[in-house]
């Protein structure tokens, strides 16, 4: 078997994974601190494989994301495309940050996010004005510590390179 195709099908398993836990169904209290999963695992893809994992991906990603939130078509795919233009040119700084850093970054990817799902949603007339709404930021920002080590153990456990 081509250790390309190998690789690959453990990308979509955990992007599909990411998106089915961005629309898993949590309390109203619990709704406002969802991280983002879908970014987490993408910068994580494109910080481990850039030559695989880019913008056209994360667009696909993000129109895939649009779809299954019910967003205005295209807030998360122009965002995720942004994301992933902005990890590609520095991709191998980012590599050399500690885990910390990198989790302050993944934290400031996810405020632009938030940034820019409120733009569209503010100009369709449907944002969210609570204070609250900055707190996947937060959540992702600390999700990343712990997310980040388990998926490249299981990328060396399945030799996915």
């Amino acid at each position: 078997m081509d250790s390309h195709a190998h690789g690959l099908w453990f990308v979509v398993v955990t992007i599909f994974i990411a998106l089915l836990l961005s629309i898993f169904p949590l309390g109203p209290s619990l709704a406002w601190a969802r991280p983002d999963w879908l970014l987490l695992i993408l910068v994580y893809w494109l910080l481990a494989l850039p030559e695989r994992v880019g913008v056209i991906v994360c667009w696909l990603c993000g129109i895939l994301l649009d779809i299954l939130q019910g967003a205005v078509l295209g807030q998360n795919a122009f965002a995720f495309a942004v994301i992933a233009y902005i990890i590609q040119v520095s991709y191998q700084r980012l590599r050399m940050f500690s885990l910390r850093k990198q989790a302050a970054f993944v934290l400031l990817l996810e405020l632009f996010h938030i940034l820019v799902n409120q733009w569209a949603e503010n100009i369709n007339g449907v944002a969210h004005t609570h204070w609250l709404i900055f707190l996947p930021a937060l959540t992702t920002g600390l999700l990343w510590m712990l997310v980040r080590p388990l998926v490249a153990w299981f990328q060396r456990a399945f030799t996915v390179f």
